[in-house]
């Protein structure tokens, strides 16, 4: 498995919900990589870039590619990403908010402040003076800003370990539903009952799936199993199969000291009525 860095600065940035922040931390973790790459760095823009497809993008968290685009955009928009289109090759993605972890000095004397910079040419005069007034104006407000003590910025942050762990679990989430196919009521039961752990989802997912292959060996000789116990063919899970997940989970914290062993045998349980009510025979399991 492969793990990347998301910085604390980011966090604690105008980058808003989970995608915002996985994304960006993606393309930093890359930038890290091109950083080391003479091949990745842009004699025009004299800047490091890094290129990363919305496609591979999108199937390394899951979601669609229209939300990597929309995305993209929002971190056009607020200054943290610059899109070279290129007629003949890939997209180059410039960060002109990146800092180089490894080595600070090449953050220096770059061109990535002039692509950060909204405006290039003659300033306009009248700007100029407004903005020199809200100075001179908010001269006190600025003192006592500084001067204030560095714990109320402390007690302010968010929780970092509990953000990450929201990003998880709305990646796995989307990934349930966008990947293999789970009606969406029934991933938000387990989303509810994972109580803001991303493993403990994985693992409700992983019993789901243990338990429906285990049923399709038993139930492989039999017409119309496949089918029954498919999310995408057999209608019947976008109606029940929230429910069913409610009750399992409920009951195995409830009843049992070993609620994984419950779970499967109860989900397994269900798989088999499945199958039972789609074909059109009664089925024996070998």
């Amino acid at each position: 498995m492969q793990f990347f860095k998301v910085k604390e600065s980011n966090l604690n940035s105008d980058l808003k919900g989970g995608n915002e922040i996985l994304i960006y931390s993606l393309l930093e973790d890359r930038m890290q990589a091109s950083t080391k790459n003479k091949d990745f760095f842009s004699k025009k823009f004299n800047d490091y870039y890094v290129i990363y497809t919305r496609d591979e993008l999108a199937m390394k968290l899951g979601v669609n590619v229209s939300t990597i685009t929309e995305v993209f955009k929002r971190l056009v928009k607020k200054g943290y990403l610059v899109m070279k289109h290129q007629f003949n090759g890939a997209t180059k993605l410039f960060l002109p908010k990146f800092e180089n972890e490894t080595n600070p000095e090449a953050n220096n004397g770059n061109v990535k402040r002039e692509i950060q910079r909204p405006e290039i040419g003659k300033p306009n005069s009248s700007r100029t003076l407004n903005s020199n007034k809200q100075i001179t104006d908010n001269t006190n407000d600025t003192c006592s800003r500084t001067n204030s003590p560095k714990d109320s910025n402390l007690t302010q942050k968010p929780d970092q370990n509990k953000v990450i762990k929201q990003a998880e679990l709305d990646v796995i989430a989307n990934s349930l539903v966008t990947k293999v196919h789970l009606p969406k009521q029934a991933v938000n039961i387990m989303k509810t009952f994972s109580f803001g752990d991303p493993k403990k989802l994985y693992a409700y997912a992983g019993l789901l799936f243990k338990a429906k292959s285990a049923v399709s060996k038993q139930a492989k000789n039999i017409l119309n199993a496949q089918e029954a116990l498919s999310f995408e063919l057999n209608t019947d899970y976008q109606e029940t199969l929230d429910m069913d997940l409610k009750r399992i989970i409920v009951s195995a914290n409830k009843k049992t000291s070993q609620p994984d062993g419950y779970m499967m045998t109860s989900l397994m349980d269900m798989f088999q009525n499945k199958v039972n009510d789609y074909c059109i025979h009664d089925v024996v399991y070998q």
